[in-house]
């Protein structure tokens, strides 16, 4: 039986030639990017330098704006959030009592980040002036992972209701779905995951204003982020954006990221998401809670979304199931856990077909009809 594989706002199938560059460079090339005066040194370097130009290109980032790398959106917003407090050794730009403003609709990975590290975070609900008064940084969504709601209007707003305050975009589920424009957004950094649109797993990162990116204090400490090391062991640090990106990257998945920049966002998707929200729908036991981009997000009357996953995954149908790392969000809307059906340009109107047979089997095979 053909998987239907609907979970693509966790990670989303990945495209072909993005597996292939992948592949290529390790079998082709297989060295580290700077230092290396050796051709296939040199190669590795230009490439990865080629894709930082092809991420600022796509979100309209004029050269006030750097790329700096990370493993995904996860560590790129830790990097930030660790990087601000002030310090003795000369980096950070606020205090640890600085007020932060983070969205309810933010994953954990948009929240921890910053409660772990301030005294003084704010999950706003409304994103009102009372909310955002005296805010030092604003961290919001792009796209909620739940609802898929696109806030870019919002983050506009906000911006302009904040203007001197540090501005961050969770774009997780935003970029390489949907169009964004820095010059327009005015965020200071936005965040993002390769993974989420076709590219190889472990890489993303933040595309950032040179003038934060100079003032953050790294997150690791290591190899490529330092010009010289005295033989006390005091560092002379490398210019940004290397400083910021210790050790090796992921050249490989950088390689691959640069093909899943390539492919335009697939209308169908959209299409095949209201085609599945209009049958969902016209069953009377099954609550759609949200519908919007690539996520439809629903319960089932009386069935626990762990077991209705369960029994989608028997018929070959692959979905995401409870508080979808946005506990507090779910919460807040007193949904409880939930049930996430995502697509992407791979899926089909079969796969629709058997994911709404699927859902309509549910109650019956937990013997409530």
């Amino acid at each position: 039986m053909k998987e239907v594989y609907l979970d693509n706002a966790a990670t989303m199938t990945k495209i072909a030639r993005a597996v292939q560059a992948e592949s290529d460079f390790y079998k082709q090339i297989n060295a580290n990017p700077l230092r290396g005066l050796y051709k296939k040194s040199v190669q590795a370097e230009t490439e990865v330098d080629e894709v930082r130009k092809l991420l600022l290109k796509l979100v309209k980032a004029d050269n006030s704006y750097t790329v700096i790398f990370s493993r995904g959106t996860t560590e790129a917003i830790n990097l930030v959030a660790n990087g601000l407090p002030k310090g003795s050794d000369g980096f950070g730009i606020i205090s640890k009592t600085a007020k932060i403003v983070v969205d309810i609709e933010s994953h954990h990975s948009n929240i921890l980040p910053w409660k772990q590290r301030y005294k003084d975070v704010t999950l706003a609900k409304n994103l009102d002036a009372k909310e955002l008064f005296a805010a030092d940084v604003v961290s919001l969504t792009g796209v909620s992972n739940v609802t898929g709601e696109n806030f870019t209007k919002r983050i506009k707003k906000v911006r302009k209701m904040c203007p001197r305050a540090i501005l961050g975009v969770d774009a997780a589920q935003m970029l390489g779905h949907t169009a964004i424009n820095l010059k327009e957004l005015g965020a200071d950094f936005v965040a993002f995951s390769g993974h989420k649109f076709g590219a190889p797993m472990g890489i993303g990162g933040l595309i950032i204003k040179k003038e934060l990116a100079e003032k953050l204090r790294p997150l690791n400490f290591g190899g490529e982020m330092v010009d010289a090391v005295s033989i006390e062991g005091n560092p002379t640090y490398s210019e940004i954006p290397y400083r910021l990106e210790a050790g090796t990257l992921s050249v490989g998945a950088i390689f691959g990221l640069k093909e899943a920049l390539k492919i335009k966002s697939d209308a169908n998707v959209e299409k095949l998401r209201k085609q599945a929200t209009v049958e969902l729908k016209k069953l009377k036991d099954v609550k759609v809670l949200a519908s919007n981009g690539l996520i439809l997000t629903f319960q089932i009357k009386e069935v626990h979304p762990h077991d209705v996953a369960q029994i989608l995954a028997d018929e070959g149908v692959s979905v995401r199931a409870g508080w979808l790392c946005a506990e507090p969000f779910l919460r807040f809307k007193e949904w409880g856990p939930v049930v996430r059906a995502s697509f992407s340009t791979f899926n089909t109107s079969e796969d629709v077909k058997r994911f709404v047979s699927a859902v309509s089997s549910v109650r019956k095979k937990m013997k409530y009809v």
